[in-house]
Parts: structure tokens; C-alpha cells; sequence
């Protein structure tokens, strides 16, 4: 039996370690930048970017004309004499941390300071930042937003009073104020910030008091945040992050107005808001082992999900059945419900949990309005094959509708995918491209937007099915139905360009479920749409995940029972070990994993933390050279959301 044992877990060694290895993309100077703590450096607010810890800092480099991927960009605003700025964007924004204080730095290279009383004519500095702290769900009087929505910092020369009249004249010598949600007529909320900024030259003047056409020559900034009020905590011994984008305004040759040379434009790293981040999001990491002395920063590869591989000769039959044993071996990356729950957020990837919202069409109170009955879940799964992305939507609807020509009715799924170009000008930079498969009245799919072509059948490169569950109809409000399936498939070669291979390759994604319940009488009918970060097709439908496809999750025999309902240990090879051994486990879903190692009187040892681990087989190696011989034992333990779902017990041996 223990030779058997062994065998099998020298075959499942072997499958793990023959799987392609890629390295994953760095997503450093993409979409994180680390803030590197000063190690109790002075510092001090006075605009003057002096310190020597600013030398140490990291930085994102904002000009006109370069494109910041994956939501930056530039634009220039029309209305003017002169296509082509003569004074362009050209600013370094640097990140650094004291405790759990950020500070941010800007040194702008600008002619022509200044702002006036019309928000986006001035130059200055503009962020959308996530408080976590806004955590309640809030309705503007069109959507439902989740909580943790994104703060607007506003420090520049926008000369304007928060109650949206004038603060001073358009004077010469004006300063930057504090501006957004966060301030009130130059003044900080709650000190959560404060700033402070040294022009060089004078602001509002193009002449600087010569009375001669006189060039500045640019502004420096400093501003500083209390995370603490944000929400966050980097000097926990794990670290932080938090979601923060960046965008310069540039005003030029206003004071006076010189028609041959004004101009007005911005570039942005991200998102050029404030207050929403719909372009995209970046990250600032900060952690107490990451300072201006420790060298080169940790490159952050993680993505934000990761689509496994089936074989190149598993059959996928395009039914809308999610019937395919590699359906069952794929959990939920996405699962999305209307006013979902703060542990269903929390367990959606990437910028989801702040990042998701609803709307419900038609809604006035909840006294006035019929309540929702069937708050439909809709589970969302990917793999792919060869150059094919398979999406799948697995809902729960009790009232399919079957309407597609009403938006605000539909059932179904819109997927979108951002895609990605060379910088040309404008925002339309890298617009999100959306697959949408509704089910229509004979409980068919049909394709819209993307997933259409212009001769009215399925796009080149799409394909989309439907399947009611048993007992289901669409378009009979009168009966109770059991739920649909959707499976969409998106040749990535032939609609984006991308390689026929997609091992180790990147995409962008978002995703929106529509549920429109058609109810007996039709005045209780309503609709709603959940969206996990992006809404629309277009320019402004929100940030995008980063999804990265993963070779080494492919499975090799796709029977469904290779995820086990609880962890499974297939125990550790070598035993006995010196020093190190390996672990060998299954995971019934895709999680946080810790392991923890005790001697025999039940004391721990060692604590490591491998970090999220997807379902089915996975390794860990554990290294003991301190440790003296004999019995130990370890516990593989599975968290969700911070506490533990599954823990499962084993035992090695160490011998010197």
C-alpha cells in the first residue's frame, strides 16, 4: 500500500512538473508603481521636492503623446487657433511613504501657469483614489453603487469655490488649492490631505510682471495623505495597496489670452478623472520591507485572475450546456447578482469589490417601486483552447424574459474585453469592446453589439449558445422557470490579432449580467444589470481586470473529479526529508492557502504562506534546516475572505 501510495505521488510530481513554465508579465510601470517607505526621514511640506529620499522614489512619467496603458492616455481639447500645443504635458509624478502616510511629488515642466474659474482650464494635478472606508452601498438617482467608491483630489490652479462659485479673481500670483470631495474651498476634510507647491515663475502671468512675453519654467509639488482615512494600512507586516490614478492638466498662454499660442490639453497615467476611474485603474503598493535603502522594488506579476488551458483534444460542443468536464473543473472566477452581498464582492478578483455596481431601470423608491422577487445569480467561468476564449454563464432565473430588442429587459451576459493600441491622440485610446448573448423568446441566442456582424449573423470569430434548464421557458411570465446557460466562444486570433497560441498571454476584461424578469401582472415586471467593472462598450465603461493565461493549469484528465469537495493531501515527497520536502494537495476551489507546520507537543514551527492557489492539485515546498529530526506535523489550510473554509491534517519526517 505504501508503495502504491508512493508511485502515485511521484506520477502526479511528474505531471506538475512537466507543465510549461512562462514567465508572467510585470505589471511594474503598467499599472503599479511602489511607494517606497523613508525610513523616519524628514520631511517636510513645502512643495520643494528636496528631501534626498525624493531621489530614491519611484516615478511615472507623464508626457503628451505616449500612451500609458492599460486606461492612459492624452487628449487635446479643440477650440483653439493652433492644432499642436507648443508647451506640451511633461511632468514626473514620484511616490513615497513615511508610516502609513503617502506622499506624492510632481515637477512639471511648464510656460504657462495658471488656472481660471472653469473646471479643466487650469494646470495642476487631478487623482481618483479608492476609500475603502465608503463602504455602504449608495444610489445616485440612476445607479446602485457598491461601497469603497473613489475619492477626487483635486491640488491645482482651478480657481473655483466647492459650492461652484468663484473663490478670488483671476489674479496674478494665485496659488494651487485643494480641490474635490475631499476639501471644501482649499481646505482638507477631516486633514485626510494637505499641499503645498513652489512655481517657478508666476502664476497668471505670462509676462511675470515685465510686461514682455516671459516664460515660466514649471512647478513643483508635494502632496500628503493619511491612508489610515482611506482605508488602508501599509505598514501591516503583508503590505498594501490601494487603487490611484493620476492625470496632469495643462492651460497654456491664458494670461493674457495669446490666440497664437493658447492652448489646453491633458495626459493622464490611467485615468484622467476625478472621482471615478472609468478609463482604468492603477496601484500604489507600499510595504515595510520596501524602502529608499532596500534596493531594487518587488516586481508584481500577479494577475488579477487566471484562465486556465484545456488539451488541444478535449471536444467542446457549443450547445450552451456547460456539460464539459472542464466546466465542472473551473470554479466561478465571477459570480454577480443584483445588490450582492459584501462577502460576494469580496470575492470578486481584481478591483471588483470596489469596482461593482447595479442599476435597476424605471426605479423611483422602494415603496413606489414593485420589489425585486428573483435577484438572479449569474456564475461566470473561462478557460480556453488553443486561440479560443470560452466564457460561461450559469444563472439561476426564475423569470426569463426573453426580450432582446428592450436593453433594460434583457437576460443574458455582456463580456467585454479592452482592446489594446498604439497611442494616436485622444482618450479613444483603447476603447472596451463588448460580446453580448441575450436569450430571446424561443429561448435561442442571440448575438448583439461585438458578438453581430453587419450582415446581421454572428460576427467572424464568435459564437454563442443557449440552453434552458429543464422545465425552463422564455417569455411566459406566468410560470416559474429553473434557470439558462450560455456559452460564448471568442476567437482571439481572428477578432483582436492575438497569437494562435495563447499561452502566457494577457487580456483585459470585464463583464455585465442582465436580468429582466417579466412578471404576471406585467406592471410587477422590472429589470436590472449587475456589471463587475465594466458597463459599456467604449471609451468609458470602466476599468478592466488583467487576465492571464495560464498553461500550468491545464489538465490533463479532465474528469470532473480531479476537484475534490475538500483539500485532499497526497502527502509529501521525499519522506523522510533533509532539508526540504515537498507538499502535495487538492484544493476544492481556488483560494488563499496557509500551511502551518508543529512539532509532536503541538507547537507551530513554521508558518508559510503560498499565497492564492487555484483548484485541484497544487505543491508547496517546505524547507527545514533549523528543525531538529523527527515527526512533525502540518496543516493545509484554505481561506476565503480572510477566515478559514477547509483545513486537512498530515505528518513527515525529518531526518539528519
Amino acid at each position: 500500500m505504501k508503495r502504491t501510495a508512493t508511485t502515485l505521488l511521484l506520477s502526479l510530481l511528474a505531471a506538475i512538473l512537466v507543465l510549461p513554465v512562462l514567465a508572467q508579465p510585470v505589471r511594474n510601470g503598467v499599472d503599479v508603481v511602489w511607494a517606497r517607505d523613508v525610513e523616519g526621514a524628514t520631511m517636510t511640506l513645502d512643495g520643494m521636492l528636496d528631501e534626498a529620499a525624493w531621489q530614491e522614489a519611484e516615478m511615472i512619467v507623464i508626457q503628451r503623446g505616449q500612451f500609458y496603458g492599460p486606461g492612459g492616455g492624452w487628449q487635446d481639447f479643440t477650440g483653439f487657433a493652433i492644432n499642436e500645443p507648443t508647451d506640451p504635458v511633461d511632468a514626473t509624478i514620484y511616490f513615497l511613504r513615511d508610516g502609513n502616510t503617502l506622499w506624492i511629488g510632481v515637477d512639471a515642466a511648464d510656460k504657462s501657469i495658471g488656472g481660471t474659474q472653469d473646471f479643466f482650464q487650469h494646470d495642476g494635478l487631478v487623482m481618483s483614489i479608492l476609500n475603502k472606508n465608503n463602504r455602504e452601498t449608495a444610489y445616485d438617482g440612476a445607479h446602485w453603487f457598491n461601497g469603497g467608491n473613489t475619492d477626487e483630489f483635486f491640488f491645482s490652479w482651478l480657481n473655483r469655490s466647492s459650492a461652484g462659485g468663484p473663490l478670488i479673481p483671476d489674479s496674478v500670483g494665485i496659488g494651487a488649492i485643494l480641490f474635490g470631495n475631499q476639501a471644501v474651498d482649499g481646505v482638507p476634510v477631516d486633514d485626510i490631505w494637505d499641499g503645498a507647491t513652489v512655481v517657478d515663475g508666476v502664476s497668471n502671468d505670462d509676462t511675470n510682471g515685465t510686461g514682455q512675453p516671459t516664460e515660466d519654467v514649471g512647478y513643483t509639488m508635494e502632496v500628503i495623505i493619511d491612508l489610515e482615512k482611506l482605508g488602508f494600512d501599509m505598514t501591516d507586516a503583508d503590505g498594501d495597496h490601494l487603487a490611484l490614478t493620476a492625470g496632469i492638466y495643462d492651460l497654456d498662454y491664458s494670461w493674457p489670452a495669446d490666440p497664437n499660442l493658447r492652448f489646453r490639453s491633458r495626459a493622464w497615467w490611467q485615468n484622467p478623472w476625478g472621482g471615478d476611474m472609468p478609463f482604468g485603474a492603477g496601484f500604489v503598493y507600499g510595504s515595510p520591507d520596501v524602502t529608499i535603502s532596500s534596493g531594487d522594488v518587488p516586481e508584481i506579476t500577479e494577475p488579477d485572475l487566471r484562465i486556465p488551458k484545456t488539451g488541444d483534444a478535449t471536444v467542446i460542443t457549443l450547445d450552451g450546456q456547460l456539460d464539459e468536464a472542464i466546466w465542472s473543473n473551473v470554479e466561478p472566477q465571477v459570480t454577480l447578482q443584483y445588490q450582492m452581498s459584501p462577502e460576494m464582492l469580496d470575492a470578486l478578483p481584481g478591483y471588483g469589490p470596489y469596482y461593482t455596481h447595479w442599476f435597476r431601470p424605471g426605479f423611483v423608491s422602494e415603496e413606489e417601486s414593485p420589489p425585486v422577487v428573483d435577484p438572479s445569480i449569474g456564475a461566470i467561468r473561462m478557460f480556453y483552447q488553443g486561440n479560443t476564449l470560452y466564457v460561461g454563464l450559469d444563472s439561476d432565473d426564475q423569470a426569463i424574459s426573453g426580450q432582446v430588442g428592450v436593453l433594460d429587459r434583457n437576460d443574458g451576459i455582456r463580456f467585454t474585453i479592452r482592446q489594446l493600441e498604439d497611442a494616436e491622440g485622444g482618450p479613444a485610446l483603447n476603447p472596451l469592446v463588448g460580446f453580448r448573448v441575450v436569450v430571446d423568446s424561443t429561448g435561442s441566442a442571440v448575438l448583439l453589439d461585438a458578438a453581430l456582424g453587419g450582415d446581421g449573423n454572428p460576427a467572424p470569430g464568435v459564437q454563442a449558445a443557449v440552453f434552458l434548464n429543464d422545465g425552463s421557458t422564455a417569455g411566459d411570465p406566468s410560470d416559474v422557470d429553473a434557470g439558462y446557460q450560455i456559452e460564448l466562444a471568442i476567437d482571439l486570433e481572428e477578432v483582436f490579432g492575438y497569437p494562435a497560441d495563447l499561452d502566457g498571454e494577457v487580456i483585459r476584461i470585464g463583464a455585465v449580467y442582465f436580468d429582466g424578469d417579466d412578471l404576471d401582472p406585467a406592471e410587477n415586471g422590472y429589470g436590472t444589470r449587475t456589471w463587475w467593472l465594466t458597463e459599456n462598450p467604449g471609451d468609458f465603461g470602466g476599468p478592466a481586470a488583467m487576465a492571464y493565461f495560464d498553461a500550468s493549469l491545464v489538465s490533463a484528465n479532465e474528469d470532473a473529479a480531479e476537484v475534490p469537495r475538500e483539500i485532499t493531501l497526497y502527502g509529501n515527497y521525499p519522506n523522510p526529508f533533509n532539508p526540504a520536502t515537498t507538499l502535495l494537495y487538492a484544493l476544492p476551489q481556488t483560494g488563499e492557502v496557509r500551511v502551518h507546520v508543529f512539532d509532536v507537543l503541538g507547537r507551530q514551527v513554521a508558518l508559510m504562506t503560498p499565497g492564492v492557489q487555484h483548484a485541484g492539485t497544487n505543491t508547496y515546498t517546505f524547507e527545514a534546516p533549523g528543525l531538529a529530526s523527527g515527526l512533525y506535523l502540518y496543516r493545509v489550510d484554505l481561506l476565503q475572505a480572510g477566515n478559514v473554509r477547509a483545513s486537512a491534517r498530515g505528518q513527515m519526517i525529518l531526518l539528519k
